[in-house]
């Protein structure tokens, strides 16, 4: 079966997301977007009423088709500062799961991979203000989990040294995926060592030695 035609709201999506990719926000204007998308004008105004509605829904269909799950605020809330096994059990399954959509080979396979990645790295340094809510809505869960986690595991650890500590573990993890290029330019064209299984616990490790904690025997794949 040939795979399903995108509807019209998806089709002006994938086409901004091209345009705003190559061309960057100020580069970029509504006209370039629907005819790239072979669309009326007039069905932009419609769905997204202006440039910036249109940069915003952009960025949320990227989080929406990507796999993205944020984590429950529950676990954050609810984790007690008095059980280090839990907070290394979030953690790590935190960390497994990020890694599952950062991994290169899951990165690749989504659509527009590359004009996601740029328009990304636009984004990076200094994300536009009407960005923060979306970041925080889809990530905040997230980062506020991992937080939880670090200031269990390193107590005493002040408020900036657990923020470097968690911006350092979401930034290892999904630099596999945003930086996949780079990484093979200056590390090479290797294989997959093992599953994204043996790949993500490499990584927990890498963490937890980083943390000075250590993790429950869990079973690995051969």
């Amino acid at each position: 079966m040939e795979p399903k035609a995108p509807d019209t709201r998806t089709s002006l999506l994938q086409a901004a997301l091209v345009c705003f990719a190559d061309h960057g926000f100020d580069g970029t204007s509504m006209r370039m977007i629907a005819e790239t998308a072979g669309r009326p004008l007039s069905l932009l105004s419609h769905y997204f009423r202006n440039k910036e509605g249109l940069y915003l829904e952009v960025f949320k269909h990227i989080f929406e088709t990507s796999g993205h799950r944020a984590a429950d605020p529950a676990l954050a809330a609810n984790l007690d500062p008095r059980d280090p096994q839990a907070a290394v059990r979030l953690l790590r399954e935190q960390i497994h799961f990020m890694y599952g959509q950062a991994a290169p080979d899951a990165a690749m396979a989504r659509p527009f991979q590359d004009h996601r990645a740029r328009l990304w790295l636009q984004e990076f340094r200094t994300p536009r203000p009407s960005l923060h809510p979306i970041i925080q809505e889809y990530l905040g869960p997230t980062a506020r989990l991992i937080r939880a986690c670090i200031q269990v595991l390193r107590p005493e650890l002040n408020p900036s040294q657990v923020a470097f500590l968690g911006a350092t573990i979401m930034g290892q993890v999904a630099g596999h995926g945003t930086m996949v290029g780079l990484n093979r330019v200056l590390w090479g064209e290797h294989p997959a060592f093992g599953s994204h299984f043996q790949e993500a616990e490499l990584l927990v490790d890498f963490c937890l030695h980083g943390l000075g904690a250590t993790g429950p025997t869990s079973p690995r794949e051969s």
